[in-house]
């Protein structure tokens, strides 16, 4: 691992100290769902955890789940949580700051390498004797992937791969009297019927095909290739990509780089032209995203499970009859598909070496981990939001209440409940597992070039794709894109991936 360097935490005390100056002298950082500070809690054996959450409102001060979460945990915690538009800036002023908290979420993959160097976490380790079932829960692959030098710097956020689902208008299907598309040719017939044929009814032609946010809006299109632009954290910078290593003939090359990925840019350049794709998808934010499918306008997008659910309940407010539908990614020319494979680590969550209370850390940490944790962090208190019922698990009255704000304490990715209490979000969750799904042959290699040049190659790949697919640069020049990539980092990461790749082998 890249060896500590000084210079990260100045640069962060410089932004600190800038933005304290313009803020007009503000030093405390404000949360959501809190009027107070991060310095608010000095109650001792109070943990304080850092992250921050999407999706979800928050919750009344005290309320019941937390109450639960405390008695059953036996631990005080307090969850501070700034807002999630750029909250990795906000997290490097907040650990810059020296108010630190107890627990905190790293939204972004590798940030727990990059606060090891700065000596800012707890080697976790030490306390695995009170975490039995994170042990029993987590694979040890995942574990290693955080484990450095004999430390471990982080709990993996760790989860099943196959979490996305593709979308499709099934109303808009019915009263076009079509099929449900199988193959890209029968999808591209499709798309011209949503937007030449009046699918909403209002006799106006502003229907798009595709929608989405960046190049995540094509994950089938590229999955019926073979390749995908790889997992991308909802809250990390707006480049909606990512790099995923694919195998041939035992060496490791990034799908970015492939011939095939310029076969479906060919396509979707094609497909652009014809007025298929809303010429917003990679500019729009997720608030616009979401109202254009509550408001018809388009038919196709691909997300993570949840959000169709909590979409339609939306759309069906406005029109009883408005229906989503989640289908298997398209076949390809080559009978290829695929939806993307979230990597088995999302992220980390780790403990701030400067803690007070490691060990209620570890135990807390634990406790999610429980079967009664995952339920009632995810659904809320038995008895209260859900109850086992003829041997299901059904929701009450009061989980339709809450349900804005139910899984606010949900701080890992554990599954379990998904898969046993009947909520409105299980059957989309349960179909994400049907789907064929496009992996990274790295996920569990962590290089020092990838720390190193991640965010401007993903920024890279999603300026070059967003202009081959508007047409903006023809595809002649995907050979440039491909020498640019190398030469920026690409080759470098390219390199030391396949050198451990290759000594995992042996």
């Amino acid at each position: 691992m890249v060896k500590c360097k000084r210079s990260f935490a100045m640069i962060l005390a410089v932004i600190l100290t800038i933005t304290l100056f313009t803020a007009c002298g503000k030093s405390s950082v404000q949360t959501e769902g809190s009027p107070t500070a991060l310095a608010s809690s000095e109650t001792p054996g109070v943990i304080k955890i850092l992250f921050t959450k999407g999706g979800f409102e928050s919750p009344a001060a005290n309320d019941i789940i937390k109450q639960q979460m405390e008695k059953d945990s036996g631990v005080k915690f307090e969850f501070i949580s700034p807002p999630s538009a750029n909250f990795t800036e906000k997290l490097h002023l907040i650990l810059a700051s020296g108010d630190l908290p107890d627990i905190v979420a790293l939204n972004l993959k590798n940030d727990v390498f990059k606060y090891a160097q700065e000596d800012l976490l707890l080697d976790l380790k030490p306390y695995m004797n009170l975490m039995p079932d994170i042990k029993k829960l987590i694979p040890q692959s995942a574990m290693d992937y955080y484990t450095v030098d004999g430390k471990l710097l982080a709990i993996p956020k760790w989860t099943t791969t196959k979490r996305y689902n593709m979308i499709i208008r099934n109303d808009w299907l019915k009263k076009l009297n079509l099929k449900v598309p199988t193959t890209l040719d029968e999808l591209h017939d499709v798309l011209v019927a949503f937007v030449n044929k009046d699918p909403d009814g209002n006799k106006i032609k502003d229907t798009y095909g595709i929608s989405g946010l960046g190049l995540d809006s094509f994950d089938y299109i590229f999955g019926a290739y073979g390749v995908i632009m790889g997992e991308t954290s909802w809250n990390a910078p707006d480049t909606h990509c990512n790099i995923y290593f694919s195998e041939k003939n035992g060496k490791l090359a990034p799908m970015a780089t492939l011939p095939a990925t310029k076969d479906a840019l060919t396509l979707l350049a094609k497909w652009y032209s014809e007025g298929l794709i809303d010429p917003e998808f990679a500019s729009q934010k997720g608030a616009v995203y979401d109202e254009k499918m509550v408001s018809n306008r388009y038919g196709v997008t691909t997300y993570w499970w949840n959000w169709d659910a909590q979409r339609e309940v939306a759309m069906k407010a406005i029109d009883p009859n408005a229906e989503l539908l989640r289908i298997a990614p398209p076949t390809g020319p080559n009978g290829l598909s695929g939806l993307r494979a979230v990597p088995e680590v999302v992220c980390g969550v780790s403990v701030i070496k400067t803690t007070k209370y490691p060990q209620e850390c570890a135990k807390f940490m634990n406790y999610l981990h429980t079967e009664k944790g995952m339920l009632t962090s995810y659904t809320g208190v038995e008895g209260v939001h859900w109850e086992q019922k003829d041997g299901k698990y059904l929701t009450l009255p009061q989980f339709d209440k809450d349900n804005k704000w139910i899984q606010w304490y949900f701080l890992f990715e554990n599954e379990q409940p998904l898969y046993k209490v009947e909520t409105y979000l299980a059957p989309s969750r349960r179909d994400a597992l049907k789907w064929n799904v496009i992996s990274d042959a790295a996920s569990t290699i962590s290089t020092d070039a990838q720390i190193k040049y991640t965010n401007d190659l993903t920024a890279l790949v999603a300026d070059y794709f967003t202009r081959f697919i508007t047409g903006k640069t023809p595809l002649t020049s995907f050979d440039k894109f491909v020498s640019d990539f190398n030469s920026r980092g690409g080759q470098e990461w390219t390199d030391q991936v396949n050198k451990i790749y290759q000594s995992k082998k042996k």
